[in-house]
């Protein structure tokens, strides 16, 4: 079942980033995304977007989530 989806849907999961609807007629303008990269996440993206910082140095830099327009970062266990 897995191998048949990863074939199916290669395309769209090698994307750079991955859009999360609510439901099947939700425009991708307001769709939050799921992506990842180096640096502080610097993109508009809709609110409730999630951004995985590749280079982060840090739990409380690690992962960011997008909330009222801005990007914030969401603490997490610092070594």
């Amino acid at each position: 079942m897995a191998s048949i989806f990863a074939y199916r849907y290669r395309k769209m999961i090698a994307a750079v980033g991955l859009g999360v609807r609510t439901s099947a007629t939700e425009v991708d303008s307001v769709v939050p995304t799921i992506t990842a990269g180096t640096g502080v996440p610097a993109t508009t993206e809709p609110n409730g977007s999630l951004f995985m910082r590749t280079n982060a140095t840090d739990g409380d830099d690690a992962l960011y989530a997008r909330v009222a327009g801005a990007w914030v970062p969401i603490l997490g266990e610092t070594a």
